[in-house]
């Protein structure tokens, strides 16, 4: 089994250049010490992060091999499953991590993803909602994933909490706003894109979205005040930029939006 890790690190170092330093020091370190479970599941990590599944799942069975019970390898491995379509067999894997450990926020993420793959949107909800508690800094992505799965008020709910607890992220800025949109609350899709038009240095493309916004609600007298807003914002911007191809084709479309 190490003949066989060691082949697989080779073939990986000629596919993957950029982690050749990191693999030369885990390959120096398990040649070192060959029977330390945490260098195989480190370096089995590594592979798994450039999606070379068959060299990480080389290397987390020589770390079963050698540590059954390590209290990260069954993270590891489900994650690997849940990489490599195997919902179910990562779900095993993840409830054995979490009977081991049940505050490990990473775990319940990955268990997570496990059930929305299984289609058991319930369990999946209780997971993120759990992690989430359990995280200090979450990222943008688990709200969003979250918000995926819940209806569309609750969605907004959700994103809320996310922009309350890591601040205004663009990404769950967008989606609120989109969901507002859907659940015909237009007035409130607007304000979220006012805050955030507050917040950018560049405006002009935000007052756009909320003239489109505005006209597929109907509203096209308001709709034709914010592209023209935006007009004004654009002629406030220094010549190199006014003239960039990029800014010359969106005043041309502001132009005939404000005129139509």
């Amino acid at each position: 089994m190490i003949m066989l890790s060691l082949v697989l690190a080779t073939v990986a170092l000629r596919a993957h250049p950029e982690i050749e330093d990191a693999l030369n020091r885990l390959n120096a370190l398990i040649a070192a010490q060959p029977a330390e479970a945490d260098l195989y599941l480190e370096r089995g990590e590594l592979y798994a992060r450039h999606e070379d599944w068959v060299s990480a799942e080389a290397n987390y069975l020589r770390a079963a091999e050698l540590s059954p019970q390590h209290p990260r390898l069954s993270v590891a491995r489900g994650n690997l499953e849940l990489a490599t379509g195997r919902p179910a067999q990562a779900r095993e894997l993840l409830d054995t991590a979490l009977r081991q450990n049940p505050r490990d926020a990473e775990a319940l993420i990955l268990r997570a993803r496990a059930y929305v793959a299984l289609k058991d949107t319930r369990a999946a909800v209780a997971d993120y909602d759990a992690a989430l508690e359990l995280l200090t800094h979450p990222s943008a992505e688990f709200f969003l994933e979250r918000a995926t799965l819940l209806p569309p008020a609750e969605a907004v709910r959700s994103l809320d909490e996310g922009i309350a607890r890591i601040g205004p992220a663009i990404t769950l800025q967008l989606r609120a706003i989109a969901l507002e949109e859907s659940l015909g609350r237009i007035d409130a899709a607007a304000a979220r894109i006012d805050r955030v038009a507050e917040q950018s240095e560049r405006k002009e493309s935000w007052l756009k979205r909320r003239g489109d916004l505005l006209a597929r609600a109907g509203r096209r007298s308001e709709a034709r005040a914010a592209y023209a807003e935006a007009l004004a914002k654009v002629a406030d911007l220094p010549a190199w930029l006014r003239e960039s191809p990029e800014v010359m084709r969106l005043t041309a479309e502001l132009s005939r939006l404000s005129n139509s």
